[in-house]
């Protein structure tokens, strides 16, 4: 070999030794120890059985608190359940209920009656012939020869009934229950009127009502019957006439 060749090789040499010298150092991970690894899994399992210990604890609780509550709602109704049966042993038998009279109203029930009925008047046993009208406010009975007086220190009046059969006049006497003007259609001053009261049935309602007393020998009726007698007790049928029952002596129409 020359010595160009042998230079060469030398230098070539050289630099290489001197490149290595000029690298730095790599760092280079170590693994950690498995026994690290298996503590931290071994912690976390022990934290989750503690967890799940804690929630069955609280299950078992909340089961002891409902078996208590079933206690006390069983108890209960076995107290409600004897209350009721005390209750029925100690109530009183029902009463009786009292029989009807055939001239009393039936509570809530009422009477249907036509344009036309028959009134019984019990002062007088009597029964008058009557029209039947939702426009007037207080009844009205046919009187002649009214003449008030006083008597005792009370007011009465003295008038005439006209029989219905025969025609006769019939002679009453009674207290005045309050004086009245009535305002009629023919006339702008007010008539001055004297209420009576009197006993009356129609159908199977008795009752003692009020009646203005007035002439009226013009009209058709010798009664007419107004709101004060009809008011929550009876129903008109204006197509109908003496569909109420009547009620006079022996139960029959005159």
């Amino acid at each position: 070999m020359g010595r160009c060749a042998r230079l060469a090789l030398l230098l070539a040499t050289s630099l290489a030794l001197g490149g290595c010298e000029l690298l730095a150092p790599v760092a280079v991970d170590t693994p950690a120890p498995a026994e690290d690894s298996c503590a931290d899994e071994r912690a976390r399992a022990e934290a989750c059985v503690g967890e799940l210990a804690a929630v069955r604890g609280a299950r078992d609780a909340l089961r002891e608190s409902c078996a208590a509550w079933g206690d006390d709602l069983a108890a209960l109704r076995a107290g409600l359940t004897g209350l009721e049966e005390r209750l029925a042993r100690e109530q009183p038998a029902p009463l009786p209920a009292p029989a009807c009279d055939e001239g009393e109203a039936v509570p809530g029930e009422k009477l249907l009656i036509g344009r036309r009925e028959e009134v019984w008047i019990e002062d007088l046993q009597l029964a008058l012939p009557a029209r039947i009208d939702t426009g007037a406010e207080t009844a009205s009975l046919d009187a002649r020869n009214i003449r008030e007086f006083e008597r005792d220190g009370d007011q009465w009046v003295r008038f005439d009934l006209v029989h219905p059969a025969s025609g006769e006049p019939l002679a009453l006497e009674r207290p005045v229950a309050r004086v009245v003007r009535i305002l009629q259609s023919s006339s702008q001053e007010a008539e001055r009127r004297v209420v009576i009261e009197l006993g009356i049935v129609l159908g199977h309602v008795r009752q003692l009502a009020e009646f203005t007393l007035s002439d009226r020998s013009h009209l058709d009726f010798q009664m007419l019957v107004g709101r004060n007698i009809l008011k929550d007790l009876m129903i008109v049928d204006v197509g109908q006439s003496n569909i109420a029952p009547y009620r006079g002596p022996g139960s029959t129409r005159p």
